[in-house]
């Protein structure tokens, strides 16, 4: 779809004939199908093994790092679907054998709230880049990485783009939450980039029903003219399963001490500092809403409703 999220109906039809579309199909597999760019990705734990796609000479093909198949190789390796399925055991202890207690607890919100029938949102992507070349030539181009994408359920419709933090070690870094309020900024200031997000949003949501992915009835036939809001909405997930990481989610975010936050030490590099931006500030350039909670495990959040506040403290 030239740059932007979607596939066509003769992908569609070729990859339900395999059994690899059952597999996925099978909730008890831990599998799931995320729409790319002429192509599907396949993820365990959001983890992605794999990318179902047309090769040159119009074959259904599967690309998977060698390092899934665990067979000495280094670099992709390009299979059928039917060598992906007899495959699918030593690739998923590959995946869990690198996997993060952030990447499980995001499958386990993208999962238990799709499943969830009375839940207000939608999870129709994780992972999700932009591409630079359909963003235009003015501001800042976004080329971060947002964790999920959801749609509210009803009009007028509404996105929502998520970040997921587990426990307090990715909350400073290179990708830590100064990079993610930097992203939500970019993101929002380009107004191109939500457009195309919600032709994605459109697209996305076609090619779910079309492949028979369990789509809320009310997203049925949703269209780019059904009624939009006009600006994402952002959020910060964070989940902890010992000592709460609101106090060092502070020390990232300002400059100083608050005592809503129960911050104890601030960080040098903090988004106050580094971006000129307070969060909590009534001319704030971005609106942020933060959902903190207690868990017993990356596996078990039980979080229903993914951005239901009452869910969370």
């Amino acid at each position: 779809m030239n740059n932007l999220r979607g596939i066509n109906s003769k992908l569609i039809t070729a990859f339900k004939a395999t059994e690899l579309y059952q597999m996925v199909m099978n909730p008890d597999s831990g599998l799931m199908a995320f729409i790319r760019n002429n192509a599907i990705g396949i993820y365990y734990n959001s983890d992605r093994v794999s990318m179902v796609r047309f090769d040159k000479r119009r074959e259904l093909i599967c690309d998977v790092n060698n390092y899934y198949l665990d067979n000495g190789r280094t670099g992709d390796a390009k299979v059928s679907c039917d060598e992906l399925v007899s495959n699918i055991d030593i690739i998923k202890k590959k995946s869990k054998d690198r996997s993060t207690p952030e990447k499980k607890s995001q499958h386990s919100l993208v999962r238990d709230n799709n499943r969830f029938n009375d839940s207000e949102w939608f999870c129709f992507d994780i992972e999700y880049r932009q591409s630079t070349k359909i963003q235009g030539s003015t501001g800042d181009l976004f080329t971060g990485r947002f964790d999920i994408l959801a749609v509210s359920k009803t009009a007028p419709y509404r996105l929502a783009i998520i970040e997921l933090k587990y426990n307090d070690d990715a909350i400073g870094g290179k990708s830590g939450i100064v990079k993610h309020i930097k992203d939500f900024v970019d993101f929002k200031d380009n107004q191109i980039c939500f457009e195309n997000l919600k032709k994605e949003c459109v697209s996305i949501i076609h090619n779910y029903e079309a492949l028979k992915i369990p789509v809320p009835k009310q997203l049925h036939g949703l269209s780019r003219s059904s009624g939009w809001t006009n600006t994402p909405e952002f959020f910060v997930i964070s989940l902890y399963e010992e000592t709460s990481t609101r106090g060092t989610m502070g020390g990232y975010l300002f400059q100083n001490l608050r005592e809503n936050w129960g911050t104890k030490k601030i960080s040098s590099k903090n988004a106050q500092k580094i971006l000129g931006i307070d969060v909590e500030a009534e001319d704030s350039p971005i609106k942020v809403k933060f959902l903190f909670k207690k868990v017993d495990s990356p596996q078990s959040p039980n979080i229903n409703d993914i951005l239901n506040s009452i869910e969370y403290e």
